[in-house]
């Protein structure tokens, strides 16, 4: 239907506006881990918008809670490890903390410039409730071409019959009947149009993105609240719409106002060059890496890499965006593609330049308001520190993480010596098979798991979503493998039941999301020739190697940081078992995931407890 796009903006604004939040608690400490408190505030935010296995079994949710606490703590042992090793100093570390600070600060401009000044009165509740108690019937004529428009305005006028001038006109065919209106579905200035139609009378011209429209009211049915929850529903939705309307008119005024006198150029070659290069970069990226037409194709760290190199120090260190003060360098507008997950569905030359010179004017409306926004110190703002404080501790914790997996290397040496140690017999682990949807979209994470919970088969969703290209043709079928294979998703199907559901899991291609469909135990076999078994035993001692030096350091960091947990605020802590996986709407454009992913880390607990004479 046409007119439906009239509707998306107030749905995206609804949505940017919602809160999700489980309780409102007073505000205590849970855990204490070195100079570092996690307060109930952080656990409950984290806990209720992070995806957890099983969190749906009530009878489990005091264990649940505890484990989610513990890697919780973990992420801020290697955190403060991060730090005392100087890793807060690093260039990428004090650049996503600048670009957090910037996006943070930005939302608080936008919470005091728009939605803190939103006032409903009385008199629009009592309007806007008459109005959502009627459901209005239209029917429109639509035209694109403002002069053909107004020929059939005329011919209205002059007492042509609307109906008339409809059937002969090819927007009929998408009126078999006249199309439903409710309150809060139309912009305000048509929505006012509308109701204050009698039956039988349209509308003048009315434009909008699409094209032109007059509109007939065919009828007004009244609509019936008859319980206390619907009166309350129909109440909520009628205060959040009259929320949109007037936060997107203050967005407007604002927008209008705070842009009328700024101007700021960009260096044309450098932009000209960038674009050649990111459109050779990702051709090359869609061919080798055999990505699907209509799939996107994003810039990451390797590209920038390579970009940097081809740049050369002098080029990257040119103004890219030339403020007066603090001009943007190329360097630096490279690593906010990259942060900022600039991608593209097509490689052609002139699709890549449209989208970098919509994402180069969209860089400089977020670096004027952030400036304004840092200029009037909202970074100081308590909701502000508190969300740096927890992304800057997950960097934080990330960073040394990746440092440390990639320093556990396994040499020649240790797989041929684990070969000849074990070549009579060899063990072969546990082995799993999963149907699996890999993304790396938070969008399509959440229309996936709004399809499980409706009971969407897991197959059907990876057929259509899953980018990981050899599994896709098996609808997301791994074939069996064993639990020491792929991480973290080897290691949890281990833990599963076959049926059960998992995820969304952070992995370094995305977000993963499985179901366990089957499994074989474990299982010896007679050796097979070295060359064979060499990439497997690579991989299950890499694993082995990194998930066992990874517990021991972890231990090793409680042990020097020291936990105090204080289990009856614990237990205090109300949750839900709602599995919700979110992100969150910025002001002013922009969007994160809710809160950092957290992935399971609990495997160094119970040496640490024996460690300290803890009884679990």
């Amino acid at each position: 239907m046409r007119i439906s796009i009239l509707f998306a903006f107030l749905i995206l604004v609804l949505f940017s506006n919602s809160t999700m939040h489980a309780q409102e608690i007073k505000e205590k400490t849970v855990a204490k881990v070195g100079n570092l408190d996690i307060s109930t505030k952080e656990f409950l935010k984290r806990y209720e918008m992070t995806p957890l296995f099983r969190k749906q079994i009530k009878r489990i949710t005091p264990s649940l809670k505890l484990e989610f606490l513990y890697s919780l703590i973990s992420e801020k042992l290697w955190a403060l490890e991060a730090e005392q090793m100087g890793l807060d100093t690093l260039k990428a570390m004090k650049f996503a903390d600048e670009e957090f600070e910037k996006m943070f600060a930005r939302d608080a401009l936008y919470h005091r410039e728009i939605l803190d000044k939103i006032k409903i009165t009385d008199e629009d509740l009592i309007r806007a409730y008459a109005r959502n108690s009627e459901k209005l019937y239209v029917n429109f004529l639509f035209s694109s071409d403002e002069k053909t428009i107004w020929n059939l305005y005329h011919m209205l006028n002059a007492g042509v019959p609307f109906d008339s001038v409809l059937s002969i006109r090819p927007e009929a065919k998408e009126q078999s009947k006249p199309e439903e209106i409710v309150f809060g579905q139309m912009e305000e200035a048509v929505q006012d149009s509308l109701y204050s139609l009698k039956i039988g009378q349209f509308t003048s011209p009315i434009f909008t993105p699409d094209g032109w429209y007059i509109f007939k009211l065919t009828d007004r049915v009244k609509q019936v609240f008859n319980t206390e929850s619907d009166k309350e529903n129909a109440a909520q939705i009628v205060k959040k719409t009259l929320e949109a309307y007037q936060s997107k008119k203050l967005y407007r005024d604002f927008y209008l106002n705070f842009f009328k006198d700024k101007r700021v150029d960009i260096n044309a070659p450098l932009f000209q060059s960038l674009a050649r290069k990111i459109s050779s970069t990702f051709e090359k990226k869609k061919f080798d890496y055999r990505i699907k037409d209509g799939d996107p194709i994003y810039f990451e760290p390797d590209e920038l890499v390579k970009l940097e190199n081809e740049f050369g120090l002098d080029s990257l260190g040119m103004s890219y965006i030339e403020f007066k003060e603090k001009p943007i360098t190329l360097r630096k507008f490279m690593n906010i593609l990259t942060f900022e997950e600039f991608n593209s569905k097509t490689y052609d030359l002139n699709s890549i330049a449209k989208l970098l010179d919509s994402f180069t004017r969209k860089t400089i409306e977020n670096e004027f308001l952030a400036r304004q926004a840092l200029k009037e110190g909202l970074e100081n703002l308590p909701s502000v520190t508190n969300d740096l404080k927890m992304w800057h501790e997950s960097y934080l914790a990330q960073m040394l993480q990746k440092k440390f997996i990639d320093s556990a290397k396994i040499s020649n040496s240790e797989v041929y010596n684990y070969y000849l140690k074990n070549n009579k017999d060899e063990k072969f682990p546990e082995e799993v098979n999963i149907i699996e949807v890999l993304t790396t979209s938070p969008d399509t994470v959440s229309i996936i798991m709004n399809e499980l919970n409706k009971g969407t088969d897991i197959r059907t969703l990876a057929k259509e979503y899953t980018i990981r290209s050899w599994t896709k043709k098996q609808s997301g079928e791994f074939g069996y493998f064993p639990v020491t294979m792929y991480g973290e998703i080897g290691k949890i199907a281990s833990d599963m039941k076959v049926g059960e559901i998992f995820g969304p899991l952070k992995v370094p291609e995305g977000y993963s999301i499985f179901k366990l469909i089957g499994k074989h135990p474990a299982k010896v076999n007679t050796a097979e020739p070295f060359d064979k078994l060499k990439d497997d035993i690579r991989g299950y001692l890499a694993f082995k190697k990194e998930r066992n030096a990874m517990t021991r350091y972890t231990l090793l960091l409680a042990q020097k940081f020291g936990i105090d947990i204080d289990t009856q605020v614990l237990e205090k802590i109300e949750v839900t078992n709602i599995n919700m996986f979110a992100y969150r709407m910025l002001g002013f454009g922009g969007r994160i995931t809710a809160v950092p992913l957290l992935t399971p880390n609990v495997d160094w607990v119970e040496p640490y407890l024996k460690s300290m004479n803890i009884n679990p």
